[in-house]
């Protein structure tokens, strides 16, 4: 067992407190944008895909949007004039939503080089192996 009482802290200790670090990073990003990280996952999702359909987008995102949280971070996009609805549940980017996701883009993959400065891509795609092998012997049991 790697972890020894007084050598180092709990797995689970360094995951929330790297997971509220990046939290508090990237919302100072998004904040500058007037959005949370809710509206950069469904605008990246759409600039990614060029439309999304919120019907079949939140049940593979469903850690992170009820149908509730969805549709009210959809709406609101649609109301700042970013996205607009092409079909029924089916929504894209207006031309100032781009504009908007460009620039935020741009932002965050700078503070994005800036969290990750120092780590190896090696590094990086160990910790997910195993992070990944965690999660999958907890979802076992």
């Amino acid at each position: 067992m790697p972890y020894k009482t007084g050598e180092q802290k709990p797995i689970g200790w360094y995951l929330r407190k790297a997971d509220q670090r990046i939290t508090d990073f990237f919302e100072e990003v998004f904040d500058r944008h007037c959005i949370t990280r809710y509206h950069w996952m469904l605008l990246s999702a759409i600039a990614d895909k060029e439309t999304i359909n919120v019907k079949v987008f939140q049940p593979e995102n469903k850690y992170f949007f009820t149908p509730e949280r969805l549709n009210g971070i959809a709406e609101n996009l649609v109301t700042r004039g970013w996205i607009k609805a092409v079909e029924k549940d089916e929504y894209a980017l207006t031309d100032n939503g781009k504009k908007l996701y460009n620039a935020l883009e741009a932002d965050y993959m700078m503070s994005l080089r800036q969290m990750m400065l120092g780590v190896t891509d090696d590094e990086y795609n160990q910790v997910v192996k195993v992070l990944d092998r965690i999660i999958t012997n907890l979802a076992r049991r």
